[in-house]
């Protein structure tokens, strides 16, 4: 294992802490982490590299509309790249390479979230008369084509942090630290949420959690779950489906907030029947009573995304059953759309569709 480290930050207690997890580790000192992330190196190669650097740039952006039902939902991070190696990926043409990048100056992220949210709240003073839960509300803000009913079991005005859209923040914790960092900072706000984006099988923390009685009222552990064949062939060294259930029951039994999120939806051959099938033995192997919400969604890319993950990688079948539509993304075909639109709403009355308008097709 080999780990570029800034200069900067060397002598940081974070740094300090994963040196010590890995003490035969090699290390060499950079003054930029881009020295390392900019080098364009094939995605076939790993080398068992981290990147270990501070970030000085703004760690948080808006979700884009229709992502969820809130007014204020945003993306923030703390890694750039995966552990895993999706070949749907969009970190596949968004990157030059594979290597992991870890932002450890934990408190200054910390600090920008906390400065977020505080004006967030004071903007929501102002918005003490107006009815945020309306269908019209949400309609005319195309934040999401569900019917208000299915959101009525979320707060008014809550603020979503997510923590996974540029890396499984939950794969890379066993180095990186960051639930037992960011977990109790998001507890001390009311009526913000973070959500932690998961295909790993790795909760060990959460249940050390649950040992010592906390279980925290301001996370969501949200898995995305795929057919197995469909995770061995598209989701490479992701959890199996099976350690997936396992780890979700588990969290259940210790009342954590769950999630299911089945995203990418992927239009493969027979996907009528494989999904169906795969939605049936979710019902058997989880009890959906028990599950926060539900959140499915399919592959989309811009058309310029489109094009260059085409490019890296034309072989890979799914990317050919997509369909340029108007307002600049390629999304799946309207026939699959019709058929998994259906398909969702049979299975469960709290799935969303995101990302997504009825109204496109």
């Amino acid at each position: 294992m080999i780990f570029y480290i800034e200069k900067e930050i060397k002598n940081s207690p974070q740094v300090k802490k994963i040196l010590k997890k890995f003490p035969k580790a090699q290390t060499l000192e950079i003054d930029n982490y881009k020295n390392i992330f900019d080098k364009k190196i094939s995605w076939e190669i790993w080398e068992n590299i981290f990147v270990l650097a501070k970030l000085k740039s703004n760690p948080i952006t808006s979700a884009p509309p229709k992502y969820w039902h809130n007014w204020n939902a945003y993306f923030f991070k703390t890694s750039l790249n995966c552990i895993f190696d999706c070949s749907y990926c969009f970190l596949k043409w968004a990157f030059k390479n594979p290597y992991p990048v870890l932002f450890l100056n934990y408190e200054d992220i910390q600090s920008e979230i906390e400065k977020k949210i505080l004006s967030i709240k004071e903007e929501q003073k102002n918005w003490k008369n107006f009815d945020f839960s309306s269908e019209a509300c949400l309609s005319d803000s195309e934040f999401c084509s569900k019917k208000i009913e299915n959101f009525s079991i979320f707060p008014k005005n809550q603020i979503r942090f997510y923590s996974s859209d540029y890396s499984d923040i939950q794969g890379f914790d066993f180095m990186s630290d960051f639930n037992e960092n960011f977990i109790k900072f998001f507890e001390k706000f009311d009526n913000v949420m973070m959500e932690t984006r998961t295909k790993s099988w790795n909760i060990e923390n959460f249940l050390e959690m649950a040992k010592n009685w906390f279980v925290p009222k301001n996370l969501e552990i949200a898995f995305s779950l795929n057919p197995q064949d469909l995770i061995e062939k598209y989701e490479k060294w992701t959890a199996s489906l099976e350690s997936r259930f396992i780890a979700i029951n588990k969290l259940l039994e210790k009342w954590f907030k769950v999630w299911l999120r089945f995203l990418p939806l992927l239009p493969v051959q027979n996907y009528e029947e494989i999904y169906k099938d795969f939605l049936e033995e979710v019902k058997k192997r989880i009890d959906m009573e028990k599950i926060f919400s539900v959140f499915a969604t399919w592959l989309l890319y811009t058309k310029e995304d489109y094009k260059k993950i085409l490019a890296k990688n034309p072989e890979l079948d799914i990317l050919y059953q997509l369909q340029d539509w108007w307002d600049w993304f390629f999304r799946e075909r309207e026939k699959v759309r019709k058929n998994f639109y259906k398909i969702f709403e049979e299975f469960h009355e709290k799935t969303i569709i995101c990302l997504d308008e009825k109204n496109l097709i």
